[in-house]
């Protein structure tokens, strides 16, 4: 799909204009798009002001570099953990077995029944 000529908020006022009283067709065909393109914006934008849809790209854009920095950092993960020694790491998981009844082991948590 090739990209809009018009801008999110151009969009917005648009469908403002339509919800308002204006004609759907004098309003596509003053924008130059068809009536499909203009109820497919309705989908996506109907209910938003110009700046709600300013804000729901600043939120996407945000989304999106939060996305890049988790995959980021899944791919190089913080060995904070290694710096423990083993005896530590032992001692640790002694006292959550104590704690919580759980036995914790390299791939899964699993709960301990008492009997």
């Amino acid at each position: 799909m090739s990209a809009s000529r018009l801008t999110d908020e151009e969009i917005s006022v648009l469908l403002s204009e339509v919800s308002s009283g204006a004609s759907m067709e004098a309003v596509c065909a003053a924008a130059h798009v068809s009536v499909r393109t203009f109820y497919r914006w309705k989908r996506k934008f109907d209910g938003l002001t110009p700046s709600g849809v300013r804000q729901l790209k600043a939120l996407r854009r945000e989304n999106l570099e939060l996305r890049r920095l988790l995959a980021e950092r899944r791919a190089h993960p913080l060995h904070a953990t290694s710096a423990d020694t083993s005896s530590e790491r032992a001692d640790r998981d002694a006292h959550m077995r104590e704690m919580h009844g759980v036995n914790l082991g390299r791939f899964a948590t699993v709960r301990v029944t008492g009997g």
